[in-house]
């Protein structure tokens, strides 16, 4: 399979497909919601976005399979496949049905365990953050593609941090922040956005402490790493993408420049 191939046609999936989330969101207040097993909201955005993309990823490349946060279907998944899609229609879907714009659409191919292509639209901003294992992640907005240049934490460093999501293992880390660095500032977003501002200059680092599914993460290590970043995960059997509906990581910590891992793993040691 030849990754660099592909890329365009993610660009032409996710167009239509966050035209399709504005769409819904212009109607957020009168969305149907439902409530899933565990208890998260999902709504009809969700899964007309996700049968949009899903017919368009079958049609791209019907031999790799698709893993998708709003597959409902999970008795004949198959765990041991060397490729698959892994997907995340709506990414903040809460942020979504309370008029936030910070939500997302996540596309991640998985290869052998590991994401070596990923896409996140911010639909809202009308941006795709697009990068591979081959190509370093760039942004296409406005019909033309931007380079992205991720910062190195020097003095002053900028933490992208969950709005729903912030901890006291979260305070303990910027706290440790705090040693190392002169000045600790955060920005708060919803949903694999926090991805978006490593690799385009906007923060350091992103830590998240609490379990996630491995769609809430593919796509933006994807395209983090293409950039030289890193994900540094709390268990290192996290770092195994598996054909898994039901499989979940444990925390990480995400950097936009992989020369940080060394500092961060030591400061992430009391975890």
């Amino acid at each position: 399979m030849k990754i660099s191939e592909i890329e365009p046609s993610i660009i032409d999936i996710l167009l239509p497909a966050s035209e399709l989330a504005l769409d819904f969101f212009d109607n957020y207040k009168t969305l149907n919601l439902l409530k899933k097993s565990d208890l998260s909201p999902v709504t009809e955005a969700d899964l007309a976005i996700n049968d949009l993309i899903l017919k368009e990823l079958k049609s791209l490349t019907p031999e790799v399979p698709i893993l998708s946060e709003e597959l409902f279907s999970k008795k004949s998944l198959n765990k041991n496949q060397d490729y698959f899609w892994l997907v995340d229609p709506l990414d903040g879907t809460k942020e979504f049905i309370n008029g936030s714009k910070h939500f997302s659409i996540n596309i991640a191919l998985i290869n052998n365990g590991t994401p070596v292509l990923g896409a996140i639209s911010e639909p809202a901003q009308h941006k795709i953050y697009i990068g591979s294992k081959n190509k370093p992640a760039r942004l296409f907005s406005n019909d033309v593609f931007q380079n992205l240049k991720p910062k190195s934490a020097t003095n002053d460093c900028m933490v992208s941090a969950s709005k729903n999501h912030f901890s006291n293992r979260d305070k303990s880390f910027f706290n440790s922040l705090k040693k190392e660095y002169e000045s600790i500032k955060m920005i708060e977003k919803g949903s694999s956005l926090k991805f978006c501002d490593l690799s385009d200059g906007s923060s350091d680092f992103y830590p998240r402490f609490g379990p996630v599914y491995q769609w809430d993460l593919a796509a933006g290590q994807a395209i983090i790493e293409s950039l030289g970043g890193a994900i540094l995960f709390m268990e290192a059997k996290d770092s195994y993408y598996s054909f898994d509906f039901e499989k979940k990581i444990n925390g990480f910590i995400a950097l936009a420049r992989k020369e940080n891992m060394q500092k961060i793993s030591k400061i992430a040691s009391f975890l």
